[in-house]
């Protein structure tokens, strides 16, 4: 590893350890970085992150290299860079076969085969895609283009179906299987859009006050809860049965990709300010956990839902990387379900 990793790496271990651990107390940190996993760029930047959970993958839109990259999750290598354009969103097809990269240039959503990770197809989109999500009943991903509407791709024949205007700045979009239903966040309101995909109409907006300039998002299909996080530092909690928005919890500011733990229950919020703040799903609500700090434009995270390990991706002046935290005993809220 090169000498700045090396030394980034440490700092990061000896600050998450004082970040949360008290005076005489002897607990360990609910995060503990690992070594870095060099990511080579050309040059480099990170958008979102996915997990594939069955071929033990970590999937990586390392939009300012324009490429597509995996990550070996058994042995933390790298086993392919693939050319895309400049990605953003990830989706994972496991019916089809397939992952879907939103990019921004050129304006499309990029089509590969999940065993080998090559590129079979590119479907113009008329306009940058950022954040997509993909409906596992109906074969359908939605897409959020940069004009303020969604467009819906036949996942079978990598064709647009249809295109849903929203209005406002559209930031993060989820497909929830329980509820069986697609939840889009509008930056620039604060509210979360409801979509039926069976109708591939709005339904419903809820408001997600006292969170504002929505970024992140994410689902609790078990719970009937959504988490959206905003910039000013809230992340609200909403009840999908209701829209209603039971509890909100403090979180780092400038938060961009949240992601859920759905065995731990817990909330990992990355901030571009350099801390990753982690929420502790409970019976009543949430409730803040800890930051960790973590590099600066740090923006991207994901879980592992196997390992419960939680990876982010960063850039250093040497080179880009991907890191490894793994949680060590988890407290009372924490039982796996």
């Amino acid at each position: 590893m090169k000498r700045f990793a090396a030394a980034l790496f440490a700092a990061i271990t000896l600050v998450a350890v004082a970040a949360t651990t008290a005076p005489g107390d002897e607990s360990p940190p609910p995060l503990a970085p690992q070594t870095p996993v060099l990511d080579p760029r050309a040059p480099g930047s990170f958008d979102y992150l996915n997990v594939d959970e069955k071929y033990r993958r970590l999937l990586v839109a390392h939009s300012g290299s324009r490429t597509f990259d995996v990550i070996d999750l058994n042995n933390n290598s790298v086993l392919r860079q693939e050319a895309v354009g400049e990605g953003h969103g990830i989706a994972v097809d496991v019916k089809d076969g397939k992952y879907f990269v939103g990019t921004s240039r050129p304006a499309s959503v990029v089509v590969l085969g999940r065993k080998y990770m090559v590129k079979d197809d590119q479907v113009t989109t008329g306009g940058p895609i950022d954040a997509i999500a993909f409906d596992t009943k109906n074969d359908m991903l939605y897409a959020d283009r940069a004009d303020n509407q969604i467009v819906i791709i036949n996942a079978k024949t990598n064709k647009v179906y249809w295109n849903i205007p929203i209005g406002g700045s559209l930031e993060y979009i989820v497909y929830d299987p329980v509820s069986d239903r697609v939840y889009q966040n509008i930056e620039s309101t604060g509210d979360v859009v409801v979509i039926d995909p069976n109708l591939n109409k709005v339904i419903a907006t809820w408001h997600a006050a006292p969170a504002v300039e929505l970024h992140g998002l994410a689902v609790d299909g078990a719970s009937h809860r959504l988490f959206t996080a905003g910039a000013n530092g809230k992340l609200a909690v909403i009840d999908t049965t209701s829209g209603a928005v039971i509890a909100t919890a403090d979180i780092a500011s400038s938060v961009d990709q949240i992601a859920f733990d759905p065995g731990y229950r817990r909330v990992y919020c990355a901030s571009s300010i350099g801390l990753l703040s982690i929420v502790q799903e409970t019976d009543n609500g949430a409730e803040h956990l800890a930051d960790i700090t973590v590099p600066r434009r740090t923006h991207s995270v994901a879980v592992d839902p196997v390992t419960h390990a939680v990876w982010i991706a960063y850039g250093a002046p040497d080179d880009d990387y991907v890191m490894k935290l793994v949680p060590p005993n988890m407290n009372v809220y924490s039982s796996p379900r």
